[in-house]
């Protein structure tokens, strides 16, 4: 009996070589954000066909070029434009994209990156 004791504590020793330390997990990079839910805005000024996100959103998310906007199972694809100042959760759209869509000011929608 002494001899298998011995040999499982031998296997549970290797195992826990296995599991890395703390301190190598911690470095480990998040991947970005593929959707996330924000709040989409009516604003005149914005050209129809794109679409106005923060800044922080972008670097979040990874935006390029091209995001998709999904809410109830419709969805448009818009071009994005940063801008500085703008909340986070926060989108800004023209108001006939929003019809589009049938949404109101201030409503809540998906925004994917493409």
């Amino acid at each position: 009996m002494s001899e298998k004791e011995e040999k499982e504590k031998v296997n549970i020793k290797a195992l826990v070589n296995v599991v890395p330390p703390a301190s190598a997990l911690k470095g480990e990079k998040k991947a970005p954000l593929k959707e996330k839910r924000v709040k989409i805005r009516k604003k005149g000024e914005v050209e129809e066909g794109t679409l106005i996100i923060s800044v922080k959103l972008v670097k979040d998310m990874g935006v390029k070029e091209k995001v998709e906007i999904s809410v109830k199972g419709k969805r448009l694809e818009l071009s994005a434009i940063t801008q500085e100042g703008l909340p986070e959760i926060e989108v800004w759209a023209n108001p006939k994209d929003m019809v589009k869509l049938g949404l109101e000011d201030n409503s809540t929608v998906t925004l994917r990156v493409i």
